[in-house]
C-alpha cells in the first residue's frame, strides 16, 4: 500500500517537472525536485528531432487514423524475408545453368584450334593443298576401282612437308583425315579387308575397327594411325578401294609446344649436370643431402618432359585417319524413313539426357545456395528477436 506522504511527493515532483518544461528553467526550492527538473530539461534537449517532412507525414497519418497502404502484390508476411535471397539465388543458378549448357554444346568444342587448317573436298576437285605444294591428285587414286567415272569423287592429297607452313619444312604438324567410303553391300567386307591391308602396307596400324553386317545393311568404322610421311600414298590407295563420298583433311601446328617442351628438357638436363658437379664437390653431408633431393625433383621433371615429347612426336609422326564404310543405297528407298525416325528418336533421347543433366547440375547448385540463404535468414531473424527482447527488457 502506498503511503500518503509518498503520493504527495510524487505529485509534487511531477508538477515541478511540468513547470520546468513549460518555463524552460529549473527553479524549484527543493534540491531533489530541482534535480528532476534539470534532468527533464536535459532529456528534452538531447531528444532527437524528426525531419519536418516526416513529422508532417506522421501528423497527417495520425489525423487520418493510420490507414493501411494498398499492396500491389500480396505475399504472406513470412515469405518476405525470403524474397531477396531467393532472387539472388535464382539469378546465380540461371547464369550458371546457361554457362553449363553453353559449355556442353557439341558445336562449341571444335578440335581444330587456332592453328588448325581444314580442307574440304569440292566437286570440282580443286585443292588448296595442291596450290601450296604444286601437287595434283593422280587419276588412278580416286573413285571406286572399275566403277563409273560419273560417280567418282576426287580425292585431295595432303600437302607435302611444309605444305601447312610454306618455306618452313621444320614445322611440326598434327594431321588428321576423315573420309567416308561407299561400296555395294556385298563388297563391304572386302573393302574392310582392303582398309586393313593398306594400313599395314604403309607401316600404320589399326587402333579401332568395327564392322557390322546384317539385314539392315552393312557398315564399318576404322580408326587408323599412318606415318605422316607416307600419308598421301595411303590415302590414294584407300580412295581406290571404293567410292569416296566425302573427305575432310585438317592439320594443326604444334611446333610451339614441341619447341617449348624440348627447351625445358634441355634446361632440366643442364641443371642435372650442374647438380652432379656440385654433389661431387659437396663439403658437408647436409649439403650433399640437399643436392640429392633436388636431383630427385629434376629427374622427375625430366621423365615427365620426355613423356610429353614422345607424345608430341607420336602425334606428328603418325596421322589420324578415320574411315567410315557404308553400303550403297543405305540411306535411300524404304530404309530412309526408318533411319530418319531412328535418328529423330536418338536426337530426342540425347536432348532429354542433356536437359536432365543441366537440371541436375542446377539443383546441385541451388540446394546448397538455398540452404545458405535459409540459414542466413534464420540467423537474422534470431538476432532481431533477441534485440527486440533486450529492448523491451
Amino acid at each position: 500500500m502506498t503511503h500518503p506522504e509518498d503520493t504527495a511527493t510524487i505529485e509534487r515532483d511531477l508538477r515541478a517537472v511540468d513547470a520546468a518544461l513549460a518555463a524552460g528553467t529549473a527553479e524549484h526550492g527543493d534540491p531533489q525536485a530541482r534535480e528532476l527538473q534539470e534532468l527533464a530539461l536535459a532529456l528534452r534537449a538531447e531528444a532527437p528531432q524528426p525531419q519536418p517532412r516526416f513529422a508532417d507525414e506522421l501528423r497527417a497519418r495520425a489525423e487520418a487514423g493510420f490507414p493501411r497502404k494498398p499492396r500491389t502484390v500480396w505475399l504472406p508476411r513470412r515469405l518476405k524475408p525470403f524474397l531477396a535471397p531467393s532472387a539472388v539465388t535464382l539469378t546465380v543458378v540461371a547464369l550458371i545453368g546457361v554457362a553449363i549448357a553453353t559449355s556442353d554444346d557439341p558445336g562449341s568444342s571444335d578440335g581444330g584450334g587456332g592453328g588448325a587448317v581444314a580442307l574440304d573436298d569440292g566437286a570440282d576437285g580443286s585443292s588448296s593443298g595442291e596450290a601450296a605444294t604444286g601437287a595434283t591428285a593422280p587419276e588412278a587414286g580416286v573413285g571406286r576401282a572399275g566403277g563409273d567415272d560419273s560417280a567418282v569423287v576426287p580425292s585431295e592429297p595432303l600437302p607435302r612437308d611444309g605444305g601447312f607452313a610454306p618455306s618452313q619444312s621444320n614445322r611440326k604438324i598434327e594431321r588428321s583425315i576423315a573420309m567416308t567410303l561407299e561400296a555395294p553391300e556385298d563388297r563391304v567386307a572386302e573393302v574392310a579387308d582392303g582398309v586393313t591391308r593398306v594400313t599395314g602396307r604403309y607401316g600404320g596400324f589399326v587402333l579401332r575397327s568395327d564392322l557390322n553386317t546384317g539385314e539392315d545393311g552393312a557398315s564399318g568404322t576404322f580408326e587408323l594411325r599412318i606415318p605422316s610421311a607416307r600419308l598421301q600414298a595411303a590415302v590414294r590407295d584407300l580412295s581406290a578401294l571404293a567410292t569416296v563420298r566425302s573427305q575432310t583433311q585438317s592439320g594443326q601446328d604444334v611446333t610451339r609446344a614441341h619447341v617449348t617442351v624440348k627447351d625445358r628438357l634441355q634446361a632440366a638436363r643442364a641443371e642435372r649436370r650442374s647438380l652432379l658437379r656440385r654433389l661431387e664437390s659437396a663439403d658437408t653431408d647436409e649439403e650433399a643431402e640437399s643436392i640429392r633431393r633436388r636431383l630427385d625433383l629434376v629427374a622427375g621433371e625430366i621423365n615427365g618432359l620426355r613423356a610429353q615429347l614422345r607424345e608430341l612426336r607420336l602425334r606428328t609422326d603418325y596421322a589420324v585417319v578415320a574411315v567410315d564404310l557404308v553400303s550403297e543405297g543405305g540411306e535411300s528407298g524404304s530404309g530412309a524413313g526408318g533411319g530418319s525416325f531412328d535418328d529423330a528418336l536418338g536426337d530426342a533421347g540425347d536432348l532429354l539426357v542433356g536437359t536432365a543433366g543441366v537440371l541436375i547440375r542446377i539443383l546441385a547448385l541451388a540446394v546448397p545456395l538455398g540452404a545458405i540463404a535459409g540459414a542466413a535468414w534464420l540467423g537474422a531473424r534470431i538476432v532481431r528477436r533477441r534485440r527486440r527482447a533486450s529492448a523491451l527488457a
